[in-house]
C-alpha cells in the first residue's frame, strides 16, 4: 500500500515536531546537517530553486516552497503546476488559498498560512480553511497559543505554529495547546 504525502508528513512531525524555515545558504546547509525531518524553502530565485529542493530531498527531508518568496516564479497556478512538473518539492507553503486547490489537485502536500492578527482574521481564516481544505494550516505568528487552542477547536486540520518562535519553553508550550509541529528559522532550536 502506498503511503500519501501527507501522512508521510504527518508522521515526520510526529518523529521530530520542528520544522526548519530557511531563508538563505547558511540556513539552507544548517537545516541540511540538523535532525528536522521538514524544510520550509522561504527564500529562492528561479535559478537556484531547483538545486536547493534537490538538495533536500537528497537528504531525505521533505521539502516545502514558500510560493510567494520565490523571486521569478509567478505566484498563481501556472507556477504552481511548474514546480510539480519540474522541481517536484513535496509540497507547497502559501498564503493563496486558489493556490491550495489547484497544488492539492496534482497531488503536492499543502500547507495554507495564515497571519492571525484579530479576530476578524481569525474566523476569516477558518472559513478559508474550511473552503479550502489545505492539508495542514500554518499559523502566524506562534506566540498566542489561545489562537491555536480556537482554530483547533473549529478545524481538524493540522496546526503549524509558526513566527517569532525563539526559545525552547515557546515550542513545549505550543505543542501542548495542540500545534502539530513548530516552524521556526533559530538554527540552534533545529537541534531540540
Amino acid at each position: 500500500m502506498k503511503v500519501k504525502k501527507e501522512d508521510l508528513l504527518i508522521n515526520h512531525l510526529e518523529a521530530y515536531p520542528i520544522i526548519a524555515a530557511v531563508r538563505d545558504e547558511e540556513g539552507m546547509a544548517e537545516a541540511l546537517a540538523s535532525p528536522v525531518k521538514v524544510i520550509f524553502l522561504l527564500n529562492g530565485t528561479l535559478s537556484n530553486i531547483r538545486a536547493r529542493i534537490n538538495q533536500v530531498k537528497e537528504s531525505g527531508k521533505l521539502v516545502f516552497v514558500h510560493l510567494e518568496m520565490m523571486s521569478g516564479l509567478s505566484k498563481d497556478q501556472a507556477a504552481v503546476e511548474f514546480l510539480h512538473m519540474e522541481m517536484k518539492p513535496t509540497g507547497i507553503l502559501t498564503t493563496k488559498p486558489n493556490l491550495i486547490q489547484k497544488a492539492r489537485s496534482l497531488g503536492l502536500v499543502t500547507i495554507q498560512r495564515l497571519f492571525m492578527l484579530d479576530s476578524l482574521s481569525i474566523q476569516t481564516g477558518i472559513k478559508m480553511v474550511d473552503l479550502n481544505q489545505p492539508d495542514l494550516i500554518e499559523i502566524m505568528p506562534a506566540i498566542i497559543p489561545k489562537v491555536i487552542v480556537r482554530v483547533k477547536k473549529e478545524s481538524t486540520i493540522p496546526i503549524i505554529a509558526g513566527g517569532m518562535v525563539e526559545t525552547k519553553e515557546e515550542i513545549i508550550g505550543l505543542l501542548k495547546v495542540g500545534a502539530t509541529a513548530v516552524s521556526t528559522s533559530k538554527t540552534d532550536l533545529w537541534y531540540l
